[in-house]
């Protein structure tokens, strides 16, 4: 496996700015610097990022109503539906009518979906441990950003009721 650097032409901050305290994206940056590795690996397998996302949730969840399958993959459903004609396509997931609504469709991984996610989800935890290694115990901060989400998901709830 090759992996690429690549290198930035943006020359470093000197002083702090709206970027250095600015969440989404420090967010964002922390997950693209975590996730690189791993984005190669993905590379290497033939599976998009946006695939990736459907195939693990599958994993965890089990069979999905599309819509249902979309938000849990943090994903547009166009682009989910895209992902899923794909993994479809190379026999890794399975599309079939809802019995208990003509009009839904429920997707679940075939076992070859299973086992590619099973060895990719392996990947990912080993390159995740070696990559946060020495970094020291992160539960704190992965409590406070479910915690952070749960509130901001239950803000955009509220204002969602007041518009509608």
């Amino acid at each position: 496996m090759t992996l690429h650097s690549y290198e930035c032409s943006v020359p470093p901050m000197t002083a702090p700015g709206f970027l250095d305290g600015y969440l989404p994206y420090l967010l964002r940056k922390a997950d693209q610097t975590l996730s690189a590795r791993f984005y190669a690996v993905l590379a290497e397998a033939g599976v998009a990022r946006s695939e990736w996302r459907v195939i693990t949730v599958l994993a965890e969840h089990g069979g999905l109503r599309v819509a249902d399958l979309a938000t849990a993959a943090l994903s547009p459903q166009p682009t989910v539906t895209h992902a899923l004609r794909r993994l479809e396509e190379r026999g890794l997931v399975t599309r079939t009518t809802s019995p208990d609504d003509r009009r839904e469709r429920l997707v679940a991984l075939t076992p070859a979906g299973a086992a590619l996610t099973a060895e990719l989800v392996a990947e990912a935890t080993r390159l995740e441990a070696e990559a946060l290694a020495g970094a020291g115990d992160l539960s704190d901060l992965m409590a406070q950003l479910r915690d952070l989400t749960a509130r901001l998901e239950a803000r955009a709830g509220a204002t969602e009721a007041l518009a509608g």
